[in-house]
């Protein structure tokens, strides 16, 4: 073989082993359907999707931690709606008890049978739990928010969540209220004011001045707990909002993604029968040129 015929078998062997190069990412890109199987395919495109899989796994982290305040925050809300309406309901009662022209001592315990009813159901509610967690109980271990008798066990820190970036450690929301907030605090609380109030109706022969007192105390409970409930309120629009707003950028993040590593399947489809079609060319033409030698370079 002359020098002139090595280079032009060199030059079409380099040529050759090119095209099957290109061959062979074709064939993987089609059967991943992924246009980025190794980081020498394109450098800088696997730098850009490396860099949005890490922004998309913080996004997901946050959309996560907005779900859990949802649930948590979907529990507070429905169980503070439902203590509202007890206290509303002993409200009636009790304004039903000061109408003494038409009561009897059989009456009035009545209607103190009715209030101890509204003060258990209030304690129930007053520990209603999230996933095995008393959600009015604020950061405290204790499993129960307020004992048999309406003390409050917690404490008065909310549990938080971060929901997405911000100062600091970020956009953080509290996941409940403390129970001090809804039912109100120490001897102020619902459940002495209703207590009372039962304790001046089994005797039968309540004053007009113990009733007033309780319903008096109650109205203030109301409004604390009508309160609580429009921060619970609050609180679940910035989720919603957030939940919203990450659901977006998940989804921007991804296509992006996708468009850097998915292949059009048609597109890579031609460039193969394409390079196919080149690469049978080079070969026959390959014979043509060093027919004598072509065997040492298609040879397995």
């Amino acid at each position: 073989m002359t020098v002139s015929t090595l280079a032009l078998a060199q030059t079409l062997t380099g040529q050759l082993s090119s095209q099957e190069t290109s061959i062979a990412q074709l064939q993987q890109q089609l059967a991943t359907g992924k246009s980025l199987n190794q980081p020498s395919d394109n450098p800088a495109a696997v730098t850009q999707v490396l860099a949005l899989s890490g922004q998309a796994s913080q996004l997901t982290s946050w959309q996560t931690n907005a779900d859990t305040a949802s649930s948590w925050l979907g529990t507070a809300n429905q169980t503070a709606n439902s203590a509202l309406e007890s206290m509303q309901s002993a409200q009636s009662l009790l304004l039903q008890s000061l109408n003494q022209g038409a009561q009897d001592p059989t009456t009035y315990e009545a209607l103190g049978d009715q209030l101890q009813g509204v003060i258990s159901n209030l304690l129930s509610l007053s520990n209603t739990q999230y996933e095995g967690r008393p959600i009015f109980a604020g950061t405290s271990a204790s499993p129960q928010a307020y004992d048999t008798s309406g003390n409050y066990l917690g404490n008065g820190d909310v549990p938080t969540v971060v929901i997405g970036p911000g100062s600091g450690a970020g956009q953080t929301v509290g996941l409940s209220v403390p129970g001090t907030t809804i039912f109100g605090v120490g001897a102020a609380n619902v459940f002495a004011t209703l207590t009372a109030a039962v304790t001046a109706l089994s005797s039968g022969a309540p004053t007009s001045a113990s009733l007033s007192a309780a319903l008096t105390a109650l109205n203030a409970n109301i409004s604390t707990a009508q309160q609580a409930s429009a921060v619970l309120g609050d609180s679940s629009q910035e989720v919603a909002s957030a939940s919203s707003s990450l659901t977006t950028q998940i989804a921007s993040v991804q296509s992006d993604q996708a468009d850097l590593e998915d292949v059009n399947i048609a597109t890579v489809t031609t460039q193969l029968d394409s390079e196919m079609t080149n690469y049978q060319a080079a070969l026959w033409a390959a014979s043509q040129a060093i027919p004598e030698t072509l065997v040492k370079f298609v040879a397995p």
